[in-house]
């Protein structure tokens, strides 16, 4: 079979699935279902499937309540990400469906918010514990990481993780035959998390935004409805974001055509079926570089388009149900380039 020239840039999800055997867990991890409390969840990173992008992004359903890692948090990475929280109804970008409670800081702030909302988290930073206190929609609700690190990397600090444990969930990942995204290790320093130790104020509220763009509120593309979050509503960091959802078929071109970024991007495809991450319920045809080489796909798929490479248009050639997109962009600002 020919390889295409630019087929190694568009991936399924699926290449990333992380359902592991939680009955083989080590006892820290058999008190929450998957990774994070997830029900199901897609996990790519730059080290094995983002074709060496300074990044890595989660998207998964969530429908427990409960704390994300008991006895983990928090935890502190080496690179800055934001944690994105939202509603599976496409008819309300608005609606969350859960109520979430989330501590920031060595202090332990707690916050509380029941919207769609970004948490920026600079690189160092501790954060966690993630606590699902509610669950409102039938559906559950979505969430994904935008982390800017090429392998994930985290330090564990909370009293209940040992080094045991660490090497017990890579055992469990490399019996599943599924390569552990996260390199783990567990901090020499810990920190004791009740209700004695946390805090209530608003020294870290900054970090903690609602969904909402401040500069923009349509696009990209042909979306119902959607947001585009830039690196000077984060806090600094160097990424910029949207979430949309889409229904309706046709081109996504708005007179700018074949273009090009000054920074790299993924845009990701995902469906809204919390019974079927592998269901996207649309087909979706791009054209890939000056070629204008076609890739079409009807399952949850990243596109990944490196910095300068030509790109579009984007044609939703049919949509049996409602989907989303999220567009990671690797800049603090979203520059498009013209193409001769």
């Amino acid at each position: 079979m020919t390889t295409r020239k630019y087929e190694h840039l568009v991936k399924p999800l699926s290449v990333a699935s992380l359902n592991m055997n939680m009955e083989e867990a080590p006892p820290t991890m058999k008190k929450f279902r998957g990774p994070g409390n997830a029900d199901v969840l897609v996990w790519l990173n730059g080290r094995d499937h983002l074709e060496g992008l300074k990044l890595n992004f989660s998207w998964g359903f969530y429908t427990g309540l409960g704390d994300w890692h008991p006895g983990m948090d928090p935890h502190v990475h080496p690179y800055p990400e934001c944690l994105v929280f939202v509603g599976l109804e496409p008819d309300n970008i608005d609606y969350l469906g859960a109520e979430m409670q989330y501590c920031l800081g060595k202090e332990l702030e707690v916050y509380t918010f029941d919207k769609p909302t970004v948490i920026a988290v600079p690189a160092g930073f501790p954060h966690c514990p993630s606590v699902t206190k509610k669950v409102t929609s039938p559906k559950g609700y979505g969430f994904f990481i935008i982390s800017l690190g090429a392998e994930p990397t985290t330090t564990w600090m909370g009293e209940g993780i040992s080094e045991a444990d660490i090497n017990a969930m890579k055992e469990m990942a490399d019996k599943s035959g599924i390569r552990s995204p996260m390199k783990s290790s567990v901090s020499k320093k810990k920190i004791k998390v009740s209700a004695e130790t946390m805090t209530y104020g608003n020294k870290h509220a900054r970090f903690i935004k609602p969904l909402k763009s401040p500069t923009m509120t349509s696009g990209p593309g042909n979306a119902d409805s959607s947001v585009w979050m830039y690196g000077k509503d984060l806090e600094g960091l160097k990424v910029n974001f949207s979430w949309g959802y889409y229904s309706k078929a046709g081109s996504w071109d708005r007179g700018q055509g074949i273009h090009a970024h000054s920074a790299d991007e993924v845009l990701v495809f995902v469906g809204l079926d919390p019974s079927d991450i592998d269901y996207l319920g649309a087909e979706i045809e791009i054209e890939m570089g000056k070629e204008h080489e076609k890739y079409v796909f009807d399952k949850p798929t990243v596109v990944i388009i490196p910095e300068g490479m030509p790109h579009n248009p984007i044609v939703t050639k049919r949509v049996d149900k409602p989907y989303a997109v999220f567009l990671i962009s690797l800049g603090a600002e979203h520059e498009t380039l013209s193409v001769d």
